[in-house]
C-alpha cells in the first residue's frame, strides 16, 4: 500500500495559485478537492448531489483508521451564498489541507470530520448569491425545493455528524439598503447557535453557556473583535434580532435534529475600497480559516460535553411558535456603524428586540397519519430524512381531527379551532410517521400549521387545508386494528 509520504502532494490551493486575484472557480475547487483526496490516506471524496446546473457538490470525508472507536462527527459547510460569500470555500480548502496532510490531522484521533467547501457551484460561477433558479438556499430548508438544498439534507442523514458549522460572510455594504441611508457595519466576527425553540434543552443550553463563550473567547484571542450575532442591519430605524427563528435555514434544521449546530459570519469587505487583493479576498479567506480552528478547537477540547447532550432522550413538550420582541429590560442596544464616505465610526442605538417569545407549546403524538396531500408531503419527507412507512392495506386509528384557522396576514399565527377524538380508517397509501426519531420534531415543525416552520404556511400546502374537509395530517392517539 501507498504511505501518505509516497502519495503526490496537491500543491498550493488554487485561490493561492490565482495571486488572490480572483476566487476560485468550482471546477478549480473540484479538482482541488480530487488532488487531496489522491494526496491522502484518510482522505474520501464523496458527491452529495448535483446543482442545478448539474456541477457536483462534493464532500470531503477525513477519518483516521487508527483513531478512536467512536470519534466525535463534524460538519462544515461553506460558501452557501456562492459568489456573494466565498471566502468560506478557499478556507475549507486551506484546512483540508491541514487536516489531511498537515500539523491537524492528530484532531482526526478523536473527530470525524466532513467538509462541503462548495454548497452552490452555481451561484459561484455565475457571481450570484442565489442557485441558479435565482432562490436563497439558506431560506429553502423547509420545503427543500432546490437541489442544493437537498444535498445538504443528504449530508445530514448520510453522516448524521454530532455538530455542524454553517459559514458564511456579512457584507459590511448594503447597497440596496443601509448603504442607501449612507453606512456600513462594522461587525468582524460573529456566531450564533441554533435558536428555534424546536432544538432539545440539553444541546440549546450546552450551546448557548457554554460553546458560544469559548468561541467567542477563541476567536478575540488575536485581538479581533467576536460577538453574538445580531441579524442584518438594513436600516438605522429597525430592530435587532438575532436571526432568524424557524427551519428555513439550515443552522436551525441541523439544530432540531439534535445537534450542536453552529453559524458563522465573517466580515465581507465593501468592493468600494482598495486592497492589496482583489475584494481583499487574502484577509476574508484568513478571518474564515481562523474561526474554522477556533470552532475544530472548541468542538474537540468539549466533545464528551456534546456527546453527553447529544445522547439524551429528546422528550418533552416544545413551542411551535417564536417571534421576536421588545426586551422591556434592555430596551436599547448601542452600535457602531461607520459612514460609508469617510469610514467614520458613528454610535447608534436600536430598538432591542432580541427577547423571544413562545407560543403553542405542545407535546408530541406518538405519530401523525397522513391520509392527503400525499404528493405535496412526500417528497417533503423524503428530501428532509424524515422516516415514514406507506400502509398496504386499510387500517383502523384513532386520531385527533384538528381544524385550524390560518393567518391572513404574513407572519401571522395559525390558530386551533376544533379539535376532537376521532376513529378513522386509513386506507391503503397512507403515510405513517412515528415521532420516536431524530428528526421526530422537525416532523411536528414542518406539519402543525401553527408552527412558525410550518409547510402550510406556504399557498400550494395551504390550499389543502379545505374547510369542512378533514386534515391531511392527523395525530395518531392509538392504531385500532387492521394490517400494518
Amino acid at each position: 500500500m501507498l504511505t501518505a509520504q509516497a502519495l503526490p502532494f496537491p500543491g498550493d490551493p488554487p485561490l493561492q495559485r490565482n495571486g488572490y486575484s480572483r476566487i476560485s472557480s468550482s471546477a478549480e475547487i473540484s479538482a482541488d478537492l480530487a488532488a487531496i483526496t489522491a494526496a491522502s490516506d484518510i482522505a474520501r471524496l464523496e458527491v452529495l448531489g448535483h446543482s442545478v446546473r448539474q456541477r457536483p457538490i462534493e464532500a470531503l470525508v477525513l477519518r483516521e483508521p487508527n483513531g478512536a472507536a467512536n470519534p466525535l462527527r463534524v460538519l462544515i459547510v461553506g460558501s452557501q451564498h456562492g459568489a456573494a460569500e466565498p471566502a468560506g470555500a478557499e478556507a475549507l480548502l486551506r484546512l483540508a489541507r491541514e487536516l489531511a496532510l498537515g500539523e491537524l490531522r492528530p484532531w482526526l484521533q478523536e473527530l470525524d470530520v466532513v467538509l462541503v467547501p462548495n454548497a452552490n457551484p452555481d451561484g459561484r460561477d455565475l457571481g450570484r448569491r442565489a442557485n441558479a433558479n435565482g432562490v436563497n438556499l439558506n431560506t429553502d430548508f423547509v420545503r427543500a425545493r432546490e437541489p442544493e438544498t437537498r444535498a445538504l439534507l443528504q449530508a445530514l442523514a448520510r453522516y448524521e455528524p454530532d455538530a455542524v458549522l454553517d459559514s458564511h460572510e456579512s457584507a459590511v455594504l448594503k447597497r440596496k439598503s443601509l448603504g442607501i441611508e449612507g453606512w456600513l457595519t462594522d461587525f468582524e466576527i460573529q456566531f450564533e447557535t441554533a435558536n428555534n425553540p424546536g432544538v432539545p434543552t440539553p444541546v440549546r443550553e450546552l450551546g448557548e453557556s457554554e460553546l458560544l463563550p469559548a468561541l467567542l473567547a477563541a476567536t478575540a484571542a488575536n485581538g479581533i473583535a467576536a460577538q453574538r450575532y445580531i441579524g442584518e442591519i438594513t436600516s438605522t430605524r429597525q430592530p435587532i434580532t438575532n436571526g432568524g427563528l424557524t427551519l428555513r435555514n439550515f443552522r436551525n434544521t441541523a439544530g432540531v435534529q439534535n445537534r450542536v449546530s453552529i453559524l458563522v459570519e465573517t466580515r465581507l469587505d465593501s468592493g468600494e475600497f482598495e486592497y492589496p487583493t482583489w475584494r481583499n479576498i487574502a484577509a476574508r479567506e484568513a478571518r474564515q480559516l481562523h474561526c474554522l480552528h477556533a470552532f475544530l478547537a472548541v468542538v474537540h477540547s468539549r466533545r464528551a460535553a456534546i456527546r453527553a447532550a447529544t445522547a439524551q432522550p429528546v422528550r418533552g413538550d416544545f413551542a411551535l411558535h417564536a417571534s421576536y420582541q421588545p426586551d422591556r429590560d434592555h430596551p436599547r442596544i448601542a452600535i457602531g456603524l461607520r459612514r460609508r464616505d469617510t469610514r467614520e465610526l458613528v454610535m447608534h442605538h436600536f430598538a432591542d428586540h432580541r427577547r423571544v417569545a413562545l407560543a403553542d407549546a405542545v407535546a408530541p403524538p406518538p405519530a401523525y397519519l397522513v391520509t392527503a396531500a400525499r404528493d405535496l408531503i412526500r417528497p417533503v419527507l423524503d428530501a428532509q430524512g424524515i422516516a415514514y412507512r406507506q400502509l398496504g392495506a386499510p387500517r383502523g386509528y384513532r386520531v385527533l381531527e384538528q381544524h385550524f384557522k390560518l393567518p391572513t396576514a404574513a407572519g401571522g399565527r395559525a390558530t386551533l379551532v376544533a379539535s376532537a377524538a376521532v376513529a378513522r380508517e386509513a386506507l391503503a397509501g397512507s403515510l405513517v410517521i412515528e415521532l420516536a426519531q431524530r428528526r421526530g420534531r422537525q416532523a411536528v415543525l414542518l406539519l402543525d400549521p401553527r408552527s412558525t416552520s410550518s409547510l402550510f404556511r406556504y399557498p400550494e400546502f395551504a390550499a389543502r387545508l379545505g374547510a369542512g374537509e378533514p386534515p391531511p395530517v392527523q395525530p395518531v392517539l392509538a392504531a385500532t386494528g387492521g394490517n400494518p
